[in-house]
């Protein structure tokens, strides 16, 4: 991944919409499989639709997954 210094408002506003599409999609499956009510970070609340996945390859969404484990909103399995 490339620095935030050296990427576009373009690609910046990608990767968080792919950090996004992670989160939802992990919240998803927590909500699905425990039927806890869901958290969502102000930050991470899309305006418009829910980004999905599957508008990302594995490389961006691995890197979104990353940032999301940085930030303390996910923990690894």
């Amino acid at each position: 991944m490339k620095p935030a210094t050296d990427m576009s408002q373009q690609e910046i506003n990608d990767f968080c919409r792919a950090a996004s599409a992670a989160y939802y999609a992990i919240v998803r499956a927590h909500v699905a499989r425990t039927g806890e009510p869901a958290m969502l970070p102000d930050l991470l609340c899309p305006v418009g639709p829910v980004p999905c996945v599957h508008h990302y390859d594995e490389q961006t969404l691995d890197e979104a997954e990353s940032f999301l484990l940085r930030l303390g909103l996910i923990g690894e399995c």
